[in-house]
């Protein structure tokens, strides 16, 4: 964030990767406990015009999924919505984070929904082979 900051300061505008690093570094802190600061980024990155790509998405949906107290899966869901409205192609590091994320939703609660999309998984993934 440090260097986020100083760049902020110095008039340097940030582009995809820069922002991505940013959200992968949250999403890589411990317990999940900056998975908040990664939603915030990625709406800076909206508001300052820049596009996100599979790697901003996956990095963020993973964040979520390791939320303190379980999983944001419902917001999860939520950016995984976003990805698919803007035409971002999702992968299987996208597939697998979504369900991670509804695997540790309270209680198991999600486990059916995990079912879905994995079998959506499944779906792509015969689509991307039987089209190449």
């Amino acid at each position: 964030l440090e260097v986020f900051g100083e760049m902020k300061r110095r008039g340097v505008e940030p582009d995809t990767v820069t922002l991505n690093a940013l959200i992968s570094a949250m999403e890589k802190a411990p317990g999940g406990s900056q998975w908040e600061k990664a939603l915030e980024v990625f709406q800076e990155m909206n508001r300052r015009g820049v596009e996100p790509n599979t790697v901003t998405f996956n990095a963020l949906i993973s964040a979520m999924g390791k939320a303190p107290g379980g999983s944001q899966w419902e917001k999860a869901l939520e950016v995984f919505g976003e990805m698919e409205r803007r035409g971002v192609e999702p992968s299987t590091v996208t597939f697998s984070a979504l369900i991670s994320a509804m695997e540790k939703a309270p209680g198991g609660s999600q486990w059916e929904r995990a079912v879905e999309v994995f079998e959506e998984l499944v779906e792509e993934m015969e689509r991307t082979i039987f089209s190449a």
